[in-house]
C-alpha cells in the first residue's frame, strides 16, 4: 500500500518539476524559442497521354494565409479545377469550376444473336470390350503329415444309445 502512495506522489510531482525546468538551459539561463512564420510555395503537374493521367497542383503559404489550386481531367473529358484558400481561422474555402464539354464514348449496338443450331451427328454407339476374366490362381501346398482320425465310436449302454434315449 505504501508503494502505491509513493508512486502516486511521484506522478503528481512530475508536472511541477517539468514546469520549473521549461525554458531553462544549462545553469538557469532563459532561452527564447523562435518560431518562424511558415512560408513556402510549390507546384507540380503530370501529363501522361498513355494512361490519360492529367492533373496539376500548386499551393503557396505565408503565415496563416494559404492559397492553392488543383485541376484534373475527368473520365468524361471535362476539366475540374478547384481553387481554395485558408485565411487564419476561416477554414478551408473552395470554389469548384468545371470546364469543357463532356464527351461520351459512342454507344455499342448489340448485334442480333444467331439462333442456336444443334450439331446433329450420326449415332455411333460406344462399344466397350468385354472384361477379360482369368481363372483364379491355384496354390499347391505340401500337405502336412496328419495321423488318421480315430474311428467313430458310439457308446451304447444296455443295448440302447444313451445319447438318444434319455428320459427327462
Amino acid at each position: 500500500m505504501a508503494f502505491k502512495v509513493l508512486a502516486l506522489l511521484a506522478l503528481a510531482a512530475c508536472p511541477m518539476v517539468l514546469a520549473q525546468q521549461y525554458g531553462q538551459y544549462g545553469h538557469g539561463q532563459q532561452v527564447e524559442q523562435y518560431v518562424s512564420e511558415p512560408h513556402y510555395a510549390y507546384e507540380y503537374a503530370v501529363h501522361d497521354e498513355h494512361t490519360k493521367d492529367i492533373h496539376s497542383h500548386k499551393e503557396s503559404r505565408k503565415g496563416d494565409r494559404t492559397e492553392g489550386e488543383y485541376s484534373l481531367v475527368e473520365p468524361d473529358g471535362t476539366i475540374r479545377t478547384v481553387k481554395y484558400h485558408v485565411d487564419g481561422k476561416s477554414g478551408f474555402i473552395a470554389e469548384v469550376i468545371r470546364s469543357g464539354h463532356a464527351v461520351h464514348a459512342p454507344a455499342v449496338v448489340a448485334k442480333p444473336v444467331v439462333a442456336y443450331k444443334p450439331v446433329v451427328a450420326a449415332y455411333k454407339p460406344i462399344v466397350a470390350a468385354a472384361p477379360v476374366y482369368h481363372a483364379a490362381p491355384v496354390y499347391q501346398h505340401a500337405a502336412p503329415a496328419y495321423h488318421a482320425a480315430p474311428a467313430a465310436t458310439s457308446y451304447v449302454q444296455n443295448g440302447h444309445n444313451s445319447q438318444y434315449n434319455r428320459h427327462y
